[in-house]
């Protein structure tokens, strides 16, 4: 019957399911729809394999060997252990449950959280401004084209349901580009620079930030929506999705890894 909710909710527009019931259920759900609607009941269908134990068994009463995911969250957060069940196998792949990896990921999320207390901490709301993108320092081109293609990459790899591939990129991006170099570098601009670079840098870090949490916030929620409401009103949910800077100019790398290199050197001579 062309109910109200037949409407709004035939076709889906995903199927998300495992592997093991695909025959029982996945194909009984096409062969039906097309029978009775003429229509397949879903436009795509993620197949991802099982949770096992850290030996490869399947989790049973009989072996004993389940996990209690409530344990799990009152210990790391919901979103820890949501992490680790979405980017650590790739697509149709089983997973063995390693709580060290739910360790990890709470350690990651922490270091995001602290990565934005740094931002909150040197935002200084009567200098927030739109980037200038005609007065950027180097550095400041050089996390911008970075942010520019890692939103090209990770909506590539959403897009093919490759949320391993999208983790490692933002696992990148987030631990070694912007906190590693970026907001070291932004400490010298906060001492030594002018107020004009002090504004751009504020601007910059926001932006940075912001797109970072968003595209983290299909694995990681309820962080993200923290993290978003110390900066904006509203739910991080209903916000726009982040779109690649098409004011900035292109940028030759090789000039900001010479001073990497430099960096490095002197880090290691030390």
């Amino acid at each position: 019957e062309a109910t109200d909710d037949f409407k709004r909710y035939f076709p889906t527009d995903t199927l998300v399911t495992g592997y093991d019931i695909i025959f029982f259920w996945v194909a009984r759900m096409i062969f039906q729809s097309i029978e009775f609607t003429n229509e397949s009941p879903f436009k795509n269908c993620l197949i991802h394999g099982l949770i096992r134990d850290n030996q490869g068994r399947k989790m049973s009463k009989s072996l004993g060997n389940g996990v209690d995911p409530i344990e799990l969250k009152n210990k790391y957060g919901t979103d820890a252990m949501r992490y680790f069940l979405t980017t650590n196998s790739a697509p149709g792949m089983d997973l063995r449950f390693d709580e060290e990896k739910i360790l990890a990921s709470w350690n990651y999320i922490n270091k995001i959280w602290n990565v934005s207390r740094y931002v909150l901490m040197n935002l200084e709301e009567d200098k927030l401004g739109k980037i200038n993108v005609e007065e950027l320092s180097i550095p400041s081109k050089w996390i911008l084209t970075k942010l520019n293609n890692l939103i090209k990459d990770v909506d590539t790899n959403y897009e093919k349901f490759e949320f391993g591939e999208v983790a490692r990129s933002l696992y990148n991006f987030i631990w070694n580009d912007f906190a590693s170099w970026y907001l070291e570098l932004t400490k010298v601009t906060f001492a030594t620079g002018t107020e004009d670079q002090k504004q751009n840098t504020c601007a910059i870090l926001k932006q940075v930030l912001t797109t970072i949490i968003k595209l983290l916030h299909p694995f990681m929620p309820f962080v993200t929506e923290e993290i978003y409401q110390h900066f904006y009103e509203g739910s991080i949910m209903v916000s726009d999705w982040p779109q690649i800077n098409s004011e900035l100019k292109a940028f030759d790398m090789n000039e900001i890894n010479r001073l990497f290199n430099i960096i490095t050197t002197v880090r290691n001579i030390r």
